[in-house]
């Protein structure tokens, strides 16, 4: 069977608002579901942007990333989303988790059925917020001690449950592990970096074209609309000087912040000069609200519906790593989508790497022997500033790369990102329009 071509033709997303879990009515989103959010982007990309060349009813296919579901992130199998946008019944929908990845690996399923012939028209979405899902219970629970009892590997560095469920402890040792080369300073500069780049692309107006303004209320007050319009992470006026001391969120491994510590308590000080965590909320992703949502299709519907390409799919990646240091997983995953398109990192012009923290990204540039190419990654900021609603990054940083190789004239582009739980997923992309 001779795989088909598959393309991107439209991407569009929510602003990101910033979650407030603890103090639901401060986050503009506060009060609007996931599946509500990722409905509006689906509204506003078949009601306005389309304009009727494809509608609700060509649609075989609806995918959707989600990181919980219980409580308001019940899916319904993906089809709440749909419906509230008032989808035909007849369009197909399936929802997953694979963590963070999830919305990347909704794109990655609709690529595969379209290229294989199951599909023409598929969409993928992604959706979280945080301040719902963070007010509730948690339903994963670390193992029993009756179950601990004689089965060592439950404590055992791959499964150590204190670490893996903890992103915060995971990105902690993964710095600990890159001692002789990633300064806490290298992190904070980074992280500067994402806000400075974010803040100059929003008041240059790049992101203006990919969101849909979504009526929420002002900060702290619930009945008071407001049309947000922009993601509200970003801090204009980051600075070093502001970021550099703030309060470390974690516990380093010699404290117990995971098993079989790495160095000492005399080693790490002398390293960082701190007995302090080095993960700080300045060099941390926020918690989101968000959705985000891209069309694909096979060029037989492409040009049946008169649209024209944002992005040609070439190929995806994936892989899987100790989840107590998840944001390795990009590494794998990156090298999976090179090998299978055929290409070397010095075939992409432009990367997406998703700042879950600062030292995932700096990790995975290092590993993937970029540090002379830091200008051609995540040239409009990241993660970091923009925010990282989960399951919608993923669509967030391939359609956004799409528009940066199009700004740019430039060819092929690779996004990706770690997963909780020890993962990773990438995508690498081409602009067809030079």
């Amino acid at each position: 069977m001779k795989l088909r071509e598959v393309y991107i033709t439209d991407y569009i997303r929510t602003p990101f608002s910033r979650s407030r879990p603890r103090e639901p009515p401060r986050d503009v989103f506060g009060n609007l579901r996931p599946d509500e959010l990722t409905a509006l982007t689906l509204t506003e990309m078949f009601d306005n942007r389309l304009k009727g060349k494809v509608k609700p009813e060509d649609v075989e296919e609806f995918y959707i990333g989600a990181t919980h579901f219980n409580h308001e992130y019940v899916t319904f199998g993906g089809r709440y989303p749909i419906f509230l946008a008032k989808f035909p019944v007849k369009v197909s929908s399936i929802a997953l988790d694979r963590a963070c990845g999830s919305g990347m690996t909704a794109a990655s399923i609709a690529y595969d059925n379209i290229a294989l012939g199951y599909s023409d028209v598929a969409i993928a979405s992604g959706k979280n917020n945080a301040t719902m899902s963070r007010s509730k219970a948690p339903t994963v629970r670390e193992p029993s001690p009756a179950l601990l009892k004689g089965h060592e590997f439950f404590v055992d560095d791959v499964v150590d449950f204190r670490c893996a469920y903890s992103m915060l402890e995971t990105a902690q040792k993964l710095h600990e592990m890159n001692v002789d080369v990633f300064s806490k300073e290298d992190n904070d500069r980074f992280a500067v970096r994402s806000h400075q780049l974010a803040a100059k692309a929003l008041e240059e107006g790049f992101f203006k074209s990919e969101i849909v303004p979504i009526m929420g209320h002002v900060e702290g007050d619930i009945d008071t609309p407001l049309l947000i319009e922009h993601d509200t992470s970003i801090r204009k006026n980051a600075t070093y000087e502001g970021t550099k001391d703030l309060r470390g969120l974690t516990t380093p491994g010699w404290a117990g912040g995971y098993y079989r510590p790495l160095l000492t308590k005399e080693e790490y000080i002398e390293k960082f000069d701190t007995d302090q965590g080095l993960v700080t909320a300045g060099n941390s992703c926020p918690i989101n609200a968000g959705a985000a949502t891209l069309l694909l299709m096979s060029e037989d519907a492409m040009k049946k519906y008169d649209l024209d390409p944002l992005a040609r799919i070439v190929s995806i990646g994936f892989g899987a790593v100790d989840p107590t240091v998840m944001g390795r997983g990009p590494v794998p995953a990156s090298w999976m989508a090179l090998k299978h398109a055929g290409f070397t990192t010095d075939d992409i012009a432009y990367f997406e790497i998703n700042e879950a923290f600062a030292i995932v990204a700096l990790n995975w540039i290092h590993e993937m022997g970029l540090d002379d190419r830091l200008d051609d990654i995540n040239v409009k900021g990241g993660s970091i500033a923009i925010g990282h609603p989960i399951a919608a990054t993923g669509p967030r940083i391939v359609g956004t790369l799409a528009r940066i190789l199009k700004e740019k004239k430039a060819q092929y582009g690779l996004a990706t990102m770690c997963c909780g739980g020890g993962q990773g997923t990438a995508m690498i992309i081409e602009n067809k329009n030079i």
